[in-house]
């Protein structure tokens, strides 16, 4: 799988990226598949950052948990049983804590934007799917008879703007 098959990719097929089974040798294949996609994510946001001619910083992603994977050496089990993947997978949804500039009739300001209920309701059912998937697949064993699974949603470390001549106003 490449940078691009992996950003169109489902989230449960973008953490395989494409490497079936589980056990060290596939997760050794999918820790060097995971940097190569990496590198081509890197030269992708230079590419975009390069040749943008406004004013505002262009933000491209890597695909879904790639930075986790590779953290993980390449074991979805751990990714995926991370005390926070349930936020990983709000903040993939577009749902989780950010900030943004705001342009409108008051002006040009950082606004904070927090999850709603509803978001935090679907990111669950989002992991519930992931979760499902990969256990159909045999990407990760089945949890034993009567385990919950826990979704945790821990907040997000706050990184302040890097935008250059606009501050914040706080």
């Amino acid at each position: 799988m490449n940078f691009d098959q992996a950003m169109r990719a489902e989230r449960w097929h973008a953490l395989t990226l494409g490497i079936p089974g589980m056990g060290p040798g596939a997760d050794a294949s999918r820790l060097r598949t995971a940097r190569r996609v990496w590198q081509e994510y890197v030269a992708y946001s230079q590419r975009v950052y390069d040749s943008q001619i406004w004013t505002y910083d262009p933000d491209p992603r890597p695909s879904f948990c790639l930075y986790r994977i590779i953290e993980a050496s390449g074991n979805i089990q751990r990714v995926v049983d991370a005390p926070d993947f349930a936020g990983e997978v709000l903040r993939d949804m577009g749902r989780g804590y950010r900030e943004e500039i705001v342009s409108d009739e008051d002006g040009t300001r950082w606004e904070r934007f927090s999850p709603t209920i509803n978001g935090y309701r679907a990111a669950a059912r989002e992991t519930a799917h992931i979760r499902a998937q990969l256990q159909l697949r045999g990407l990760i064993p089945p949890r034993p008879r009567g385990q919950a699974v826990t979704f945790g949603f821990l907040p997000p470390r706050y990184e302040p703007p890097t935008a250059s001549g606009i501050e914040p106003p706080f």
